[in-house]
């Protein structure tokens, strides 16, 4: 522009000193006038000075903003032409794998031009792999396969516990290379998840909250359903104990899974000093009164009172509709006066009932038609075993049980008895059952653990009869004594001496020496069964069999055996339903 400053019409410089300013200003008298009009005029000569300053003012803004919007349009132009795009596909930044997910990688880079990927190099874990992977000439894509650079050992350890690192540098004209990094680990530890095994016994009735803990930045499902957790921490509240066992699946950001269970065991009277009574017994004035005897004197403080029997007959006053459809009812007793006269007198009331070993059912299904209602056999004739034995994995078998199962809680039961919960005894290839689906045995388990869920919202105990044998055998007979006792609040084994050959659990004559045979078994139930927090009511025997004499020795030696393993209660059977008085001691309250 060739102009110094002062050459600018209307400039102003007000640090200048007063010499300065008659080299471009006239000089002024010094007077001081302060009239109005002077005041005014000055305003005025002032405001007219400085509008060519502010006309110039903006001419210099718009050169400005002019130069910005050039230097950024050009900025943006080498920018664009210099940028380097690169897609990654197959495995995200920071992305934490378990081995399996590693070695099935597939990895692509993709870039804007085949000339960027020219111009491009490429490590795994700091080795350069572009040459070794030879993309094709013209191709604007590179695939990256850690398996194969392991097998190729061209990179030994990408595929090892730990962090691996995929480095991309793109080579650019007159800057530096444009660098890329993406991140991945391999991670084969399952993730920690702590569980109680078994809470503590807890009342049938009240709320109950389990609680654990995982590892830090695991997500946490219980039955299929995702949990909050707070600093590691989680809880669940259940209004109600909840039944069977309850599972919990924690999964860590690789994908590696860790699962636990745990059970909820409901607090089971600790004493259940019990006797069998069937209906038929409890009818009979003569029978009923030596039961309410023994009550009286205090040597007993619960009674098994049959339901439904071996024969299929219901003999409380039933009525489910499906049982009075059958005549399986014969009305013996009414069971809503027998509970209340029982539990009058103190007396616990267990309501016995025989699920699966039902000749009346059995016969009306397969008289009907309904033959999958029905085990039978390989040629497809009706299984006669028992006189006929329904089938477990039937729905309709299921619900009739469930259903006098459930009118005997409305009635006041408080603890229903499952008995031949089972298959028949026998070779399994000679019985077919009706859309099974899996293993007899997981069958019968689910049945109990509809049973108890149902049981449970309606404060009712629900135990099971086993063999002798199903703690180490119960695979032929479809009891799963482990299993079962996730489902159940207490087991009830069949450990009468009678029914042992000799030898068996390490016993030279089991029926002469009924404390021993009891006491070995027994040891196995609790074996198998630890954890869980079942309970046990084992059956034992006062009767005579086989020409050996039951009396009060063998009695009190079963019961001793029993309690000497810290089970304190039982379950005596003697199918004239007379008991031996004299192995009874009272019951100390």
């Amino acid at each position: 522009m060739g102009s110094s400053l002062r050459d600018i019409p209307g400039a102003q410089r007000p640090n200048r000193r007063k010499a300065d300013r008659g080299l471009w200003m006239p000089s002024r008298p010094t007077k001081l006038d302060l009239t109005p009009g002077s005041l005014r005029l000055g305003r005025t000569r002032r405001r007219g000075a400085n509008r060519p300053s502010r006309q110039i003012d903006l001419f210099l803004w718009v050169l400005v903003a002019a130069a910005v919007a050039v230097a950024a349009w050009i900025g943006n132009a080498f920018w664009t032409a210099t940028r380097v795009d690169v897609a990654m596909a197959g495995v995200d930044d920071g992305q934490s794998l378990t081995p399996e997910h590693a070695a099935e990688l597939d990895i692509a880079l993709t870039f804007a031009s085949p000339d960027e990927l020219f111009r491009s190099t490429l490590t795994v874990d700091g080795v350069d792999v572009m040459e070794d992977l030879a993309p094709e000439d013209n191709t604007t894509t590179v695939q990256i396969s850690p398996k194969a650079l392991v097998d190729s050992e061209l990179v030994k350890h990408a595929l090892d516990e730990g962090e691996h690192e995929i480095r991309l540098s793109v080579g650019r004209l007159l800057l530096g290379d444009s660098q890329f990094t993406w991140r991945y680990s391999v991670d084969s530890v399952a993730p920690v998840l702590d569980l109680p095994g078994s809470l503590d016994p807890v009342p049938i009735a009240e709320p109950v909250t389990v609680r654990g803990s995982v590892e830090e930045g695991a997500s946490l499902a219980y039955r299929g359903k995702p949990l909050d957790i707070d600093d590691g921490q989680f809880e669940v509240e259940f209004d109600t104990p909840p039944s069977g066992a309850l599972h919990f699946t924690a999964t860590d950001e690789a994908g590696n899974q860790t699962s636990a269970q745990v059970i909820v065991p409901v607090i089971y009277p600790e004493t259940s000093r019990a006797v069998h009574v069937s209906g038929a017994a409890w009818a009979n004035d003569e029978l009923r009164s030596g039961v309410l005897d023994l009550i009286d004197r205090e040597l007993i403080d619960t009674v098994e009172l049959d339901l439904k029997d071996e024969s299929g007959i219901i003999s409380y006053e039933s009525e489910v509709p499906e049982a009075v459809r059958i005549g399986a009812v014969s009305g013996d007793y009414d069971l809503a006066e027998a509970v209340r006269t029982l539990e009058g007198k103190g007396v616990r009331v267990i309501g016995r009932l025989v699920a699966f070993r039902d000749p009346i059912y059995a016969e009306t299904a397969w008289s009907a038609g309904r033959q999958d209602e029905v085990l039978q056999t390989p040629d497809g004739g009706m299984l006669t075993t028992y006189g006929g034995f329904t089938n477990y994995a039937n729905a309709d078998v299921r619900q009739y049980n469930l259903d006098i199962a459930l009118e005997a809680v409305s009635l006041g039961v408080k603890d229903v008895l499952w008995d031949y919960i089972r298959r028949p005894e026998g070779n399994p290839a000679t019985m077919v059952v009706p859309g099974l689906v899996g293993p007899s045995s997981a069958s019968v388990t689910s049945f109990l653990a509809e049973a108890q869920e149902q049981l449970r919202k309606r404060g009712a105990y629900q135990g099971a009869s086993v063999f002798g044998i199903a703690a180490v055998a119960g695979d032929s007979i479809a009891q799963d004594v482990p299993a079962m006792a996730r489902v159940v609040d207490y087991l009830a084994p069949m450990l009468y001496p009678s029914h042992w050959g000799p030898g068996m659990y390490r016993v030279a004559n089991p029926i002469s020496q009924p404390g021993d045979i009891i006491t070995n078994s027994l040891k196995d139930f609790q074996r198998v069964t630890a954890g869980t927090g079942v309970r046990f009511l084992p059956w034992l025997q006062d009767f005579t069999l086989y020409g050996v004499p039951y009396g009060e020795a063998e009695v009190r030696a079963q019961i001793a055996a029993a309690k000497a393993l810290g089970v304190d209660g039982y379950l005596l059977w003697n199918p004239s339903v007379r008991y031996t008085d004299a192995a009874l001691d009272p019951i100390t309250k």
